[in-house]
């Protein structure tokens, strides 16, 4: 068994979550929050061993501050320490009085039969007294337990083992026949309420309000108290409960327990508060407007500049990226595309990286990844591929990143993958799923709705699945011997040259656009566009590339949005220059689009087969091999080229045995495909 001194040390540095991992553990080592510092992940070990506490903080904190957090928190008592192998023996204060119901209704200055009305009872907790507080549903079974251990000393609660947390006053009778409720935190603040006929519902601490508790409050008025040391809760309860109103404690008075005891007038001052409350929507829009004043401050270097695009290419560029800094730049833009306004049928840039093992793939993402602000970028390293429709991450405006398309949901009649294209698609991720509930033993629905519009950005050494690749723009990273060796004497100069962060002011300038989405932009010259492609483009999926081609072409717009004007609505009119800068980045990706496939490495790989076949002897064959020297690139990189062509019919391999060297010869013709249009060809006179 633990020590009584063990109990109290583990709780007092345990979160509300009941899923952390801080909550598990054995009776004698546990891992639990360190008080020295904002510890997210359990990093302070606790072993008890003869008798003594020892404790170590793995994440660096020194002996003397975690002692010195300790202390504030009267968790080491005295100088009383003892060294083993250079961690320090844990004492705890030996307060030991605990908390009767008696004392509790008299610090909140209630009647104790009324406390025990609510389901209170004394309890003894640890050998320690205690009050024991039952949390209910709406149909009065108890779901939860929390123990109030003390007053003021921490730990001042615990949980029952296994217990999640809970909204407390969940039967919601009173509110519903009043037409509104109160939202306060703690227990104590709703017996207060109560006990002046007031309707209330308490979350048991500033950190611990859950999404779902919002449909108690369907139908009511909702009012919630904010205390001084909580003034991102209302923010928080507010994206579930829009109407939300927001009453800030008076002076004096931090909770309506505090008006209690004070002897003030509750229910007038109740009355009052409600009335001057502050809707959270003008919260949100204050806060908003502060921060986009802070951002605006910090980017403003940025939002000066001829083009903003240059500065990111000179950027990355600095740090050492070597060879064609293209990539950079389209990456940059498809990312930028998902702040863009998406009207019925439109899409952001969606993009594969493709190319060969080391080709710089994820070096390209990445150091676009980092010139974006945390709350633009969702990043799925590996897992499974439900965890895009189970985590709790908001995908609206955001760039999704999977490291490796590996990880994507797979198979064109998976539900999963399914979903991620409704995603890419219509903006919309849309999931339903059946599941067993634990009461009655039957299958419930669940759906799951995560709003766009969503950029996904992801890497692969192959082509993808045939429905997934035409919601995609394709970019092919070279590896011919030029960038090859650009990007080996790229990693000689970060070898030896310092290594530079991300430019701040780069990372506001995204941080702004993000601020101010969505932005709705009109490309006057669409229909001259549309005109000019369609005259070549054969393939279906021409339309959603006409999209996402247009999507380039606003995100251009957008990066230069100080140099560009508004027309009578109010949309950002993009200029021909936008164009020209999207034609001369994407012209390869476009071709591969509207000639299926036929990228410009693919045809220079079909270009070679039919160099050499009129070379050859009569016993000579055009190998794989042979391709990849005369177009000085690896076999790996021809092979996946000549592949593409295959499928095609532009090259054929008379060896049909599997796993034997391919024996080509040219194919079907390759498709005549013309570049985008010039922007001069798309300049007329028109009215906005």
């Amino acid at each position: 068994m633990a020590s009584i001194e063990m109990e109290k040390i583990v709780h007092a540095l345990q979160c509300e979550d009941p899923t952390c991992a801080c909550r598990r553990g054995g009776t004698r080592k546990h891992t639990v929050h360190c008080p020295a510092h904002a510890d997210k992940r359990p990093s302070l070990s606790l072993v008890e061993r003869d008798g003594k506490i020892l404790f170590h903080c793995f994440a660096g904190c020194t002996q003397d501050e975690v002692i010195r957090a300790l202390k504030q928190k009267r968790l080491w008592w005295g100088d009383l320490s003892l060294k083993v192998k250079g961690v320090n023996v844990l004492m705890v204060d030996d307060n030991k009085a605990g908390l009767t119901l008696q004392a509790l209704a008299d610090a909140k200055k209630l009647p104790v039969e009324e406390l025990r009305s609510y389901g209170l009872s004394d309890f003894r907790y640890s050998g320690v007294p205690a009050v024991k507080i039952p949390y209910a549903d709406a149909g009065d079974n108890i779901i939860a337990v929390r123990f109030r251990r003390s007053l003021t000393t921490e730990p001042r609660f615990a949980w029952r083992r296994g217990d999640k947390v809970a909204l407390y006053g969940q039967a919601m009778g009173e509110a519903r026949r009043a037409g509104w409720a109160m939202i306060v935190e703690g227990e104590s603040d709703c017996w207060t309420l109560w006990h002046y006929g007031l309707p209330a519902a308490g979350i048991p601490g500033k950190s611990t309000w859950r999404p779902e508790w919002a449909r108690f409050f369907d139908g009511l008025a909702v009012y919630l108290w904010c205390e001084p040391d909580a003034a991102d809760l209302p923010l928080r309860i507010g994206r579930d409960i829009p109407g939300l109103k927001v009453i800030q404690a008076p002076a004096g008075a931090k909770d309506p327990s505090a008006l209690h005891v004070l002897g003030r007038d509750v229910k007038a001052e109740i009355e009052h508060l409600a009335a001057t409350a502050v809707p959270v929507a003008a919260l949100r829009q204050a806060a908003a407007d502060a921060q986009l004043a802070v951002l605006e401050q910090q980017a403003a270097w940025v939002l000066e500049a001829a083009d903003p695009l240059e500065l990111v290419a000179s950027e990355i560029r600095g740090r050492g990226y070597g060879g064609d800094i293209r990539p950079v730049k389209i990456v940059y833009l498809a990312a930028t595309s998902r702040v863009l306004a998406m009207r019925t049928g439109a899409m952001p840039v969606h993009l594969l990286l493709l190319g060969s093992a080391s080709s710089g793939k994820t070096y390209t993402t990445k150091s676009v990844l980092s010139l974006l602000p945390p709350e633009a970028q969702h990043v799925i390293d590996a897992g499974s591929p439900r965890v895009l429709i189970y985590d709790d991450a908001e995908l609206q405006h955001k760039v999704l990143v999977f490291g490796e398309a590996d990880s994507l949901p797979a198979g064109e009649d998976n539900a999963a993958a399914s979903a991620l294209r409704g995603l890419l698609q219509d903006n919309c991720l849309h999931y339903t799923t059946t599941v067993r509930d634990h009461a009655t033993g039957g299958f419930t629905v669940q759906e799951v709705t995560k709003p766009g519009p969503t950029v996904l950005l992801t890497t692969a050494v192959r082509r993808l699945g045939e429905q997934l690749m035409t919601r995609l723009f394709t970019l092919e990273l070279a590896d011919d011997p030029q960038q090859i060796g650009a990007a080996l004497r790229t990693q000689a100069t970060i070898e030896l040259g310092d290594q530079r962060g991300p430019e701040a002011s780069l990372i506001a300038f995204q941080a702004y656009l993000q601020a101010r989405a969505p932005w709705d932009v009109v490309v006057p010259y669409a229909d001259l566009l549309a005109d000019a492609i369609a005259l070549q483009a054969s393939a279906p999926r021409i339309l959603r590339d006409f999209s996402r081609l247009l999507a380039l072409i606003k995100s251009a717009a957008v990066l230069r949005h100080r140099r560009r004007r508004t027309n009578g609505e109010g949309r950002l009119v993009a200029e021909t220059e936008d164009y020209e800068t999207v034609r001369e980045l994407v012209g390869d990706m476009y071709r591969t689009s509207v000639s299926d496939g036929g990228s410009d490495s693919v045809r220079a790989a079909v270009e070679a087969v039919q160099r050499l076949y009129p070379e050859k002897s009569s016993t000579e064959t055009i190998t794989t091999a042979k391709v990849a020297r005369e177009l000085g690139i690896n076999p790996v990189s021809a092979t996946r080229r000549l592949r593409t062509a295959i499928a095609r019919g532009w090259v054929i391999n008379l060896e049909q045995r599997k796993h034997y060297p391919a024996i080509l010869e040219p194919g079907e013709p390759l498709p005549e495909v013309d570049g985008l249009p010039p922007a001069s060809e798309l300049v007329r006179v028109f009215r906005i």
